[in-house]
């Protein structure tokens, strides 16, 4: 039976053996990720083509791979160039004419001009089990809200907060200057945030 790889370095090395059921763990772990990662940039239509050529490339060039960031930031780098020459072989560009565009705060009245909370966030309580929310109902709480973003937000958060890259590198992947992107992820952050205050008073999504 496979034993499932408890880190990165497991599964990296089970891959570069070939052991089986290593691959299937590598894609079980991270294929949905991949996929919305690449849609706010390629469109539903192209993602699905983006990320399995990923899995390709990916599987193609494990052995080269260093271990200097976690594997799923080395698949997102590898899916992000993915995404790019398919828009190019299929003649399209992605519309970032309204990225970064600062729509302002759902939840700036909460706020300080220093950035300090005016009304602080309620802290959860897990007294009894009536009170207390399912990890799996916060799980489906935070995906619903996270698709609710606008593409450039949602991008942004995608790539800093579950893929790990720098600033500088979402950037250059999204054609922005480092200061738009800090604004965006404050932007997704802040909305983000308002679910889950949401969530912790009304006990609801």
């Amino acid at each position: 039976m496979f034993k499932l790889m408890i880190n990165d370095s497991d599964l990296v090395a089970a891959l570069r053996q070939g052991k089986p059921g290593a691959a299937e763990q590598a894609v079980s772990l991270h294929h949905g990720f991949l996929l919305m990662m690449v849609k706010p940039l390629v469109g539903d239509d192209l993602a699905n083509d983006v990320v399995q050529n990923t899995w390709l490339k990916a599987f193609a060039a494990i052995a080269s791979f260093e271990e200097r960031s976690q594997l799923r930031t080395w698949l997102t780098r590898i899916a992000l160039n993915e995404a790019k020459a398919l828009l190019r072989k299929h003649r399209r560009e992605v519309s970032l004419e309204s990225w970064g565009e600062d729509t302002g705060s759902p939840i700036a009245e909460r706020f300080k001009e220093s950035g300090a909370w005016q009304v602080l966030p309620h802290v959860w309580h897990h007294d009894t089990p009536d009170a207390m929310l399912t990890e799996a109902e916060l799980h489906e709480c935070i995906k619903k809200h996270l698709h609710k973003l606008p593409d450039d937000q949602r991008g942004v958060v995608i790539l800093r907060e579950m893929s790990g890259l720098g600033f500088d590198e979402i950037a250059a992947e999204l054609s922005l200057s480092e200061g738009n992107v800090r604004v965006l992820l404050h932007r997704g952050r802040q909305k983000m945030h308002a679910m889950l205050n949401h969530f912790e008073e009304e006990g609801s999504c």
